[in-house]
This record gives C-alpha cells, structure tokens and sequence, in this order.
C-alpha cells in the first residue's frame, strides 16, 4: 500500500478501478465478435465465387472436356460442387458470354389412358408444363430458380439425350428409355448413361405430378404412362426470321413418384398458378 504525502487515497484507487471496469469495458469482445462474423461472411463469400467460377466455368479452363455443371452426376467433383449450386444458385457459363445464346425450352407432358373395353390406349391432351410455371415468375424482382424447373428439366434431357450415340438414341425414344446394360451395350459411354438415365428419371418424375395436377377428377385414375415433349427454340434478334423449332418427343414412361414428392401440396400450387381454386 501507498502511504505519505502525494499517494492517493485507497478511495481513488478504488474509483479508478471502478472506472476501468465500466460499461466500456465489454467493446474489446464485442470488437472481436464482430470481425469473426465479418472474416466469415467473406469466406463465405469467396468460397460461394470460387465454386461459382468452378461450376460455369468452359471445360478448357478446368481442364475437362465440358463444365462441371455439364458433367455426369456420378463424377466426384460435380457432386460436391451440385450440393452447393443447386437448386438456387445454378447457372450456365453463357450468362456472362459476350453474345449469350438466346434459346428458350418449353416441355409438354401428357397422359396415356387406357379406355373402352378392350383396354385401348388413349393419349391425353398436350399440357405446356412451361407456361404455367411462368405464372410464377410474374411480378417477382428475383425470381427463384426453383420456380422454373420444367425450363430446367428440358435442357437437361435434352443435352443428356444427345450426348447418347446413335443406337442408344433410338433406345433412348422407346417405351422405357433402354436400361442401363441396354444403352451401355449400345455404345455409350457409362458416365453418359448415368447422366441421361438420371435426367429421364427426373422428368418422368416431374411429369407424372404434372399429369396428375391436371386430371379432370381426383378419381380418374393414374395414367398407364406418361410422356414428354422438349421443344427448343431460338429467339431471333428484332427483324430477323425465327429458325424453326426442334421438337424432341420422348417415348412413354410408367408413372414415377420418388421419394419426398408430395402430389397434393404440388396439385395446389398447380392450381393456383393456373387460376383455378386448388
């Protein structure tokens, strides 16, 4: 202890302690909490631009032969990366071309129905799964990509389909789609059948809650099968005729519903979106 002339009273000593621990005292932690949460709202960042660039990026710039957002849903990195990038973040590499594609897709399912006596198949009227999605894209400033999968869907199959040769191809337009050995013996490389039996099951899967979202009467039954259409079209600059369209019809498949599709919530929201009460 301080004693004799000049030496502050333990009083001060006290009031000078007391001073240090005030309510200043927390800013230090607070300081530190806040540039923790700032260096991680930048890795964050960062990681979400390099998988961005990764995801999009041309082939020739990750050293494969087409983009990782391209490429078969068995390879490793585009698994990784798929977990990420989709659904909300997915895009392709023409966003930033200098001179992107102008193409649109438009997919149209239908259900095959068996009727009168002797079981004859009967299709269905064409029903363009596009343009009532679009309803949902009206009057929102950003727009989710999970709003327009049948876009998504079409392009797809659509890439997957043609990657397939020719002989697969043709298997690729029957009633099943030719199974995994069928399309493999076929010529194709497995990584491409992997990827076209992956898209062709999604769609299928996608066109069986469509199909059943507009059945008349909720006792008309499933279809025997149902089937989709991917049409491509390329949008001509002002003044410029249009190039015909390239309709791809894909042939008949069994009704599929996977795991966690819920007809009934996805029946309502397809009511809406067609104005009619769900």
């Amino acid at each position: 202890m301080l004693s004799g002339p000049g030496a502050p009273a333990s009083g001060t000593l006290c009031a000078v302690s007391t001073a240090r621990e005030g309510p200043d005292s927390g800013a230090p932690a607070v300081s530190r909490r806040l540039r923790a949460a700032g260096l991680v709202a930048w890795a964050v960042l960062a990681a979400h631009l390099v998988a961005t660039v990764l995801w999009t990026a041309p082939g020739r710039l990750t050293g494969h032969d087409e983009p990782l957002s391209d490429q078969p849903v068995t390879t490793p990195a585009h698994r990784v990366l798929r977990a990420w990038m989709t659904p909300v973040f997915d895009q392709g590499w023409s966003l930033f071309a200098p001179e992107p594609l102008h193409v649109d897709y438009v997919l149209r399912v239908r259900g095959v129905w068996a009727s009168g006596p002797g079981g004859a198949l009967e299709p269905g009227p064409w029903t363009d799964a596009t343009a009532v999605e679009t309803r949902a894209l009206m009057g929102h400033v950003l727009p989710a990509a999970t709003e327009r999968p049948a876009r998504r869907l079409a392009a797809e199959v659509r890439a997957a389909y043609l990657a397939l040769p020719d002989d697969a191809r043709v298997l690729a337009l029957g009633s099943t789609g030719g199974s995994r050995a069928d399309l493999t013996d076929a010529g194709a490389p497995a990584a491409v059948v992997d990827r076209y039996l992956a898209a062709d099951r999604a769609l299928t899967a996608y066109a069986t809650q469509v199909v059943s979202a507009e059945r008349a009467a909720p006792d008309d039954g499933d279809p025997v099968y149902v089937q989709a259409a991917v049409v491509r079209r390329e949008v001509a600059p002002p003044g410029a005729p249009a190039p015909p369209p390239d309709e791809l019809t894909l042939g008949a498949r069994a009704p599929l519903r996977l795991p966690g599709q819920d007809d009934a919530a996805f029946a309502a929201t397809w009511a809406r979106l067609g104005g009619r009460a769900p």
